[in-house]
């Protein structure tokens, strides 16, 4: 919320005063006593003419109402404090107001309105006279750009992230209008997500040394202000740079930061940073052989899972209850109107919906049932002997007439090394990269995987790798805490989606759904 910093309405201060009282009593929860501070504040400016306290009044009556979840009236109110900001020639409220208005269309699911809107943030940034200012709010909206074009282009990402860089390095050192500790901390911000999106596995461009170059520079710039950056800012880093050396393997380093970043969330609570940072120290002591710290972050994430889970829930139900609450004063009876006329219909569909749902999940617990027994049951069965009775079936196969009998011996037998060495879970696998290895060409290695795998290579890849998965999953409970990301980029997929699909293709039903089903069974 924005504070009432100098004199707004040199005539009667009291406008002042009750801003920033309407802003302390918010930081403790009371919205409706801040809303009636707001609006008094808001009288008084109307009343003496004031319009920059009205401005400012009016433009924290939106963010009260954000904050509740009231993205639609926020954005109602938004026209208001555009109007009075355009007729000021207030380009810095404007630039800042954009932003919000970005943030609650993005809310609303409405993507593209969002984009549209720091486009219009953009326009006004440009318009502010003061030049570092100018540069700090114009690499703010980059920055805050790049999250729309997550997942949909890897270089728009990278594109607006390095024009946010380039913006808030042009910031004088020296400035009177942005603090050199402001600075620094969004260039660190910057940083830390170039880190982030030149390690991220989905990225084409992936470059794992270029994401620890851009961790370091961030890491660097904390001396440079000591002390002074924000807490949280701080956790990113320290988060980030956890994450990127359990991902390098390097499970001592990814230790030390990931237990540096709970030192300083304990005075500054950051709970899904403190989740992350659980699973991470799990997998990461467990990496060098200590089970009994993995087991106990591991439990304490599993804690606060669940804590994070219900207050999530809570705060989805929060605004659907004053909807409906809304909806009852002001049209109870034509609701019950509806539904008279509307129940019997309704009972029939629910009806039927209830017994669909209930022959599916009987259709997919028995699916589970069957691939537990396939488990057990492998489990019972000597390997040689079932080596040996697949070696014989292959033998009674007749192999293609393009392939001597000789080369489909030993192509059987490296593939046989191939599925041991688990390099199927391999992320840039092809099936060009494969006959490569075995020493072989494509269309030979393509026509023995049809014939004696009774797969083609995608489906050959996939029944692979979510055995593995499987196997996991069953016998270690710790898998069964794991992300579905996580997951999915053990056993080599390059998405979540991907790997959901292809599970599910192959046993009837998502890994979520069997996950569920283990911790209850197994």
């Amino acid at each position: 919320m924005a504070n009432a910093e100098t004199i707004l309405c040199p005539e009667n201060k009291n406008i002042d005063q009750l801003i920033d009282q309407a802003i302390s009593v918010n930081s403790t929860g009371k919205s409706k006593e801040a809303l009636r501070l707001l609006q008094k504040a808001n009288d008084i400016a109307k009343s003496v003419g004031c319009e920059k306290g009205e401005l400012n009044t009016i433009q924290n009556i939106m963010l009260v109402y954000s904050q509740l979840y009231d993205y639609k009236k926020a954005l109602k109110i938004s026209n208001q404090v555009r109007d009075l900001a355009v007729h000021q020639k207030n380009y810095k409220i404007l630039t800042t107001l954009y932003c919000t208005r970005a943030t609650l269309y993005e809310n609303l699911g409405l993507y593209d309105e969002s984009l549209k809107e720091y486009d219009a943030a953009l326009k006004y940034a440009k318009l502010i006279a003061e030049t570092d200012k100018r540069h700090y709010e114009t690499s703010f909206i980059y920055y805050n750009m790049t999250p729309y074009f997550q997942e949909r282009s890897d270089k728009k990402v990278l594109y607006y992230l390095e024009k946010s860089r380039e913006e808030v390095l042009k910031i004088s050192d020296n400035s009177k209008d942005v603090p050199l500790e402001k600075k620094v901390d969004m260039l660190i911000s910057v940083n830390i997500n170039l880190g982030i999106h030149f390690r991220d596995s989905k990225n084409k461009g992936r470059n794992v040394g270029l994401s620890e170059f851009y961790f370091m520079e961030a890491l660097k710039q904390l001396d440079v202000v000591k002390g002074e950056i924000r807490p949280d800012t701080k956790i990113d880093l320290y988060q980030s740079l956890q994450e990127f050396y359990q991902m390098k393997k390097d499970y001592r380093k990814a230790i030390e930061y990931g237990e540096n970043m709970l030192a300083l969330e304990k005075s500054n609570s950051m709970p899904y940073n403190r989740r992350a940072g659980y699973m991470v120290l799990a997998k990461s002591y467990l990496g060098i052989g200590d089970h009994s710290r993995s087991q106990k972050y591991l439990d304490l994430f599993s804690k606060l899972n669940d804590s994070i889970n219900s207050a999530e829930k809570q705060a989805v139900e929060a605004p659907v209850k004053k909807m409906i609450s809304e909806t009852k004063i002001n049209g109870e009876k034509k609701i019950q109107r509806i539904a008279v006329i509307s129940s019997s219909v309704l009972i029939l569909i629910t009806g039927g919906m209830m017994i669909h749902r209930r022959r599916s999940h009987k259709i997919i617990h028995e699916k589970y049932e069957d691939l537990i027994a396939k488990i057990h049951h492998e489990a019972e069965v000597n390997k040689i002997e079932l080596t040996s009775e697949k070696n014989n079936k292959s033998n009674g196969i007749k192999s293609s007439i393009t392939i001597i009998d000789e080369t489909v011996k030993v192509l059987l037998l490296k593939l046989e090394k191939f599925e041991a060495s688990k390099k199927y879970l391999r992320k840039d696998l092809s099936l060009t990269w494969m006959a490569n290895s075995l020493t072989t060409n494509p269309k030979y290695l393509s026509e023995v995987i049809k014939t004696y795998k009774n797969h083609n290579f995608t489906s050959y890849i996939n029944e692979l790798r979510i055995n593995y998965i499987i196997k996991k999953l069953y016998e270690d409970p710790i898998y069964r805490e794991y992300k579905i990301t996580y997951l999915a980029e053990e056993c080599g997929y390059a998405t979540p989606k991907v790997f959901v699909n292809a599970f599910k293709q192959q046993t009837g039903f998502t890994p979520s759904y069997f996950v569920e089903q283990l911790k209850v069974s197994v």
